[in-house]
C-alpha cells in the first residue's frame, strides 16, 4: 500500500492482543503502519510493545488516537465492554475514530445492536469475522468475511489486504456473523471428528501419524484436520484455543435454536466442547479436546466390560 493510502486510513488501533491479535499487529507493523494497541493483560501488552507497538490505556484512548480501529477480543461480553463499558470506544469516538472493524465472532444480535449504535454516532462499521487462524496471518491468507456498505468495503479493503482476502457477503452488518456461524458449525464437527479419528487409531494400535497423513491427503482432507491432528500427535501449538472453540460452538448452538434446526451431527460434537467447558479447560489448546474424547471412550469401554 502506498503512503497516500496509509495516510487516508490514518493511525491504526487494535483492541485485543491475544492469539490472533498479536500476529495481526505484527503484520501491520511489518507493513509500515504505526499501530496503537490495548489489552487488559500485561503479558500481552509487553509482547506488543516489544515488537514496536504503542500501548494505550483504554479503548477510549484508542478511539481518541486512531481513525481506524480493529476489534479482536474473544467473546460477546468483551466486545460489549470494549464499546460501551467504562472508558469504552464510544467515550472516545467523538475525537478521532471514523471506522471500526469488528473481527470478533459473536452473537448476531449483539453485533447488529453495536452496528446500529455506530450508525447513530456516524461511525463507519464493518462486520468482519474471519477464518484461517493465526498461522495464515503472516502470509496474508485469512478469509475475511465482511458485511458493510460498498463504500466502507472499498475504504477498508486496502488495509485488510495486509492480513487476508476480503469476501464481501452483503451490505448489512450481521451477515458476516451469520456466514461465520455456518463456518464454525463445520469447524466444530471437524474438530470433534479429528479427535475421534485419533482415538480410534490409538484403540486399534495404529500409527496415528500415518493414519492422519493418509486422511489429510485424501478426498476428505482439509487444513484444519491436518493442523489439528499434527497438534495432537506432535504436541505443537493448535490452530486455536479450546476456550475460543467452546465459545464459538455455543454461539452456533444458539443460532441453530433460533432457526429451529436439529443438526444432530453438530450437537454430538458440541457435547465434547460442553464437557471441556464443564471441566474448566478454556485456557487449554484446541488439541486438548482429545483428553475429553478419550475419557468418554474409556468410560464406554468400562461400561461394556461390566455388561459382559
Amino acid at each position: 500500500m502506498d503512503k497516500r493510502m496509509k495516510s487516508e486510513i490514518g493511525k491504526l488501533g487494535i483492541i485485543g492482543l491475544g492469539r490472533i491479535g498479536i500476529p495481526v499487529a505484527r503484520a501491520f507493523l511489518k507493513s509500515g503502519y504505526t499501530v496503537f494497541g490495548y489489552d487488559s493483560r500485561n503479558e500481552a501488552v509487553k509482547e506488543f510493545t516489544a515488537m514496536g507497538g504503542l500501548r494505550l490505556s483504554s479503548p477510549s484512548e484508542v478511539a481518541h488516537h486512531c481513525q481506524t480501529v480493529i476489534i479482536l477480543v474473544l467473546n460477546d461480553i468483551q466486545v460489549l465492554e470494549v464499546f460501551s463499558g467504562y472508558n469504552g470506544l464510544f467515550e472516545g469516538t467523538d475525537k478521532k475514530c471514523s471506522t471500526i472493524i469488528c473481527m470478533s465472532t459473536i452473537n448476531r444480535s449483539n453485533l447488529e445492536s453495536i452496528a446500529k449504535q455506530c450508525e447513530e454516532k456516524n461511525i463507519g462499521f464493518v462486520d468482519c469475522p474471519f477464518t484461517g487462524g493465526p498461522s495464515r496471518v503472516p502470509s496474508g491468507e485469512l478469509t475475511l468475511i465482511a458485511a458493510a456498505s460498498q463504500e466502507q468495503i472499498k475504504k477498508v479493503s486496502p488495509l485488510l489486504d495486509v492480513i487476508g482476502k476480503v469476501v464481501h457477503v452483503g451490505d448489512t452488518p450481521g451477515l458476516g456473523q451469520a456466514v461465520k456461524h455456518c463456518n464454525q458449525l463445520f469447524v466444530g464437527v471437524v474438530h470433534g471428528a479429528t479427535m475421534e479419528v485419533i482415538t480410534l487409531a490409538r484403540k486399534m494400535n495404529l500409527d496415528t501419524a500415518l493414519v492422519s497423513k493418509i486422511i489429510g491427503s485424501g478426498i476428505a482432507g482439509n487444513d484444519y484436520f491436518r493442523l489439528l491432528s499434527d497438534s495432537v500427535i506432535n504436541s505443537v501449538p493448535s490452530p486455536g484455543g479450546l476456550g475460543q472453540m467452546c465459545k464459538d460452538v455455543s454461539i452456533v448452538s444458539k443460532t441453530l435454536n433460533e432457526v429451529h434446526m436439529p443438526a444432530p451431527i453438530f450437537r454430538a460434537a458440541a457435547a465434547y466442547f460442553q464437557r471441556a467447558e464443564n471441566l474448566g479447560m478454556q485456557e487449554r489448546e484446541g488439541a486438548d479436546l482429545i483428553t475429553v474424547v478419550e475419557s468418554i471412550s474409556e468410560k464406554e469401554d468400562v461400561g461394556q466390560h461390566k455388561k459382559k
